[in-house]
């Protein structure tokens, strides 16, 4: 197959995706008849459905690559090696998969399309606008909001550069083809993280981060919010950190620090609307026909934020005796495992044994970090809720958990000679951090005083009350006790 193309319409940190539908556009050619022509022996023998697998663009799977670079008089492969290199060298030691950096659905920018460019910046998952222009990258079709797989593959693409509804990404005339080069200008700050990159193949120090919950902002950024020097005394190897006895000792170090961040919003912010959170704990109200009382939003956002964060199963308090210790912020349990995981990785492969100083501190500040966004997050729905009697689904929790997660990374480097640690904890701040201020119903002498002397309905209390008795009465009492717990259950939704 004889086809139409220039090296010069593959641009610097270009991805492939945009070279397979410039080679589509020129060529008139579909996609899979692209795969074939250039495909290895196993795709040319595929007679049904080609797999993803051999679609993938990051590591071309499915191309015979010598095939490839004599038609395009480029190294795509190489190409894509060297930009993806320089991107994420400083994590490359953390994890085996470099698909872990990159969307598996395209995002891209519309001024950048309009030169017939898409490049692995707009993939990177730690950019969430484009490094050429500064505007919000495009994450599905503007007209059907399907999203686009990054693949070499029609399931949502008809014509070249064009959704299968129809939309346009991007349109051009044969004039127009001189035209598909790179934006000019790039963000100075993202070229030089790139730059510092591109040549180096072990960096030091080394970056701990969460790909959806991190910011090429952040890593560029030069000062940390904290430093911490430790010297490696207290190491462990890696079997006994998978012991039972270590992981409880893990364990307990978190529920400290949730404790500290529980303690210091009861000290503080909480500290007048003890007696509401008690109310609403117990389930208090004046007598057998009363209604509940109107809930406080400070006691609701309490409540709630630590039913959430301990994933309770109740939000009253259903022993009459208190909470338990062995509780923990099982809401961001496999976030603290990751973060874990990959300290622990780093530090076997750098040092050979694992030092819970940094450990511990890292998790620290994780859950210090979340769990005050998280209130937060509770203290905004709060007002609206509260006077509702109604609580959020376990979809829309996990969204403000998600939304809560702190954007952090941690920069760590050994010093080998000392034996010593250095751990900077970055953390991106929110632009604008909105307070909620909402207006206590019981805040005078007299609501506080009959707040003790109401007496709890919980539905053990109720159920102790009634001790088998079912009359009308009762059954009243009973029924309206369970409609109001469940106005304010956790519920899942499809």
């Amino acid at each position: 197959m004889k086809i139409v193309w220039r090296k010069e319409w593959v641009n610097e940190y270009e991805s492939p995706w945009s070279v397979f539908e410039k080679l589509s556009l020129v060529n008139l050619v579909e996609r899979n008849e692209i795969l074939k022509v250039f495909g290895i022996p196993k795709v040319k023998n595929i007679k049904q459905n080609i797999g993803d697998y051999h679609r993938n663009l990051l590591l071309l799977n499915g191309f015979d690559l010598q095939k490839l670079h004599q038609a395009l008089d480029f190294n795509l492969l190489e190409h894509n090696k060297n930009t993806i290199h320089a991107l994420i060298a400083p994590f490359h030691a953390l994890y085996s998969s470099r698909s872990h950096w990159f969307h598996e659905k395209l995002l891209w920018c519309p001024k950048c399309m309009e030169r017939g460019f898409h490049s692995w910046l707009h993939q990177f998952k730690l950019l969430d606008k484009c490094a050429f222009h500064n505007l919000n990258l495009v994450k599905s079709c503007p007209d059907c909001n399907e999203t686009i797989p990054f693949l070499l593959s029609n399931k949502q693409l008809g014509y070249a550069f064009k959704c299968k509804c129809g939309f346009t990404i991007a349109s051009f005339n044969i004039s127009s083809w001189n035209e598909w080069t790179a934006p000019e200008q790039i963000d100075q700050a993202i070229l030089e993280w790139i730059r510092s990159n591109m040549y180096q193949l072990d960096v030091q120090p080394r970056w701990i981060v969460h790909e959806q919950h991190c910011s090429l902002k952040l890593l560029i950024k030069a000062e940390p919010k904290e430093t911490k020097h430790i010297e490696s005394i207290e190491s462990l190897y890696q079997n006994d950190y998978y012991s039972q006895r270590f992981q409880q000792i893990m364990l307990r170090n978190c529920l400290q620090t949730f404790r500290q961040v529980e303690d210091k919003l009861l000290k503080n912010l909480l500290r007048k609307h003890q007696h509401c959170i008690t109310q609403l704990m117990e389930l208090r109200k004046m007598n057998d026909i009363a209604e509940f009382p109107e809930i406080c939003p400070y006691a609701y956002a309490y409540v709630f934020w630590r039913k959430a964060l301990l994933k309770k199963e109740y939000f009253y308090d259903e022993n009459g005796k208190g909470d338990s210790s062995e509780e923990v912020p099982l809401l961001i349990e496999e976030h603290l495992e990751y973060f874990s995981e990959q300290i622990v990785s780093l530090q076997m492969k750098t040092q050979k044994c694992i030092d819970t100083k940094i450990l511990f501190w890292i998790l620290e500040k994780i859950i210090i970090q979340f769990s005050e966004n998280f209130f937060n997050a509770w203290l905004e729905i709060a007002g609206e809720r509260s006077k509702k009697i109604s609580a959020p689904s376990w979809n829309e929790i996990n969204e403000m958990r998600n939304r809560s997660f702190p954007i952090i990374a941690f920069k760590y480097n050994f010093i080998e000679k000392s034996s010593s640690s250095c751990v900077e904890y970055h953390h991106l701040e929110n632009e604008e951090m909105p307070t909620y201020k909402y207006v206590c119903p019981y805040q005078h002498e007299n609501a506080i005083r009959n707040t003790y002397t109401m007496k709890s309905y919980t539905p053990q209390a109720v159920a102790i009350l009634i001790r088998g008795d079912k009359d009308v009465k009762n059954k009243t009492l009973q029924k309206s006790v369970d409609a109001y717990v469940k106005k304010l259950s956790f519920f899942n939704t499809r």
